[in-house]
């Protein structure tokens, strides 16, 4: 097993790189589903946190495929095998409406990574950005999210 020192630096080394995913074409059902879910009336447009909470297109992993603090496939392609990961919260702008039928490309990029010591032993902060745009370039969502990742031996 790598250290979180080892870890913290192949997490370094990922820093500005930009994994790009068509999200495909979003349609009024997906966001109004998740306005329901979300406690919202449903509209002509998605709400303003739909793009940022949903962090896959598919029916996800099984269960048998979650690791034990319950992520699946979010990991965006970095090291983190025998971490727990825990959001630490979203810094988000809000830049143009979400509408019907307007295909979406989310570009996840490490802005920073950051070793820790804490009550309970070392950790690291991770910030990552989400940018969600549609296929012009047109952006919608900038998202900077905060992640806590600690080994999974620490309680």
């Amino acid at each position: 097993m790598n250290t979180l020192d080892e870890i913290c630096e192949r997490i370094r080394e990922h820093i500005g790189k930009v994994i790009r995913d068509d999200l495909g074409i979003i349609t009024a059902r997906d966001f109004q589903r998740f306005a329901v879910a979300a406690g919202e009336t449903p509209g002509d447009v998605a709400p303003p946190l739909f793009l940022s909470s949903v962090l896959g297109w598919n029916a996800g992993p099984t269960s048998d495929e979650l690791t034990p603090d319950g992520t699946g496939d979010e990991k965006a392609g970095l090291p983190l095998d025998g971490l727990r990961l825990m959001g630490a919260g979203q810094d988000l702008d809000f830049h143009h409406p979400l509408q019907d039928g307007t295909r979406v490309v989310r570009e996840t990029s490490v802005e920073n990574v950051t070793l820790k010591q804490g009550g309970q032993g070392p950790f690291l902060i991770i910030t990552m950005l989400r940018a969600f745009s549609d296929d012009s370039g047109t952006p919608l969502v900038t998202c900077h999210d905060t992640l806590i990742a600690r080994p999974e031996a620490a309680q």
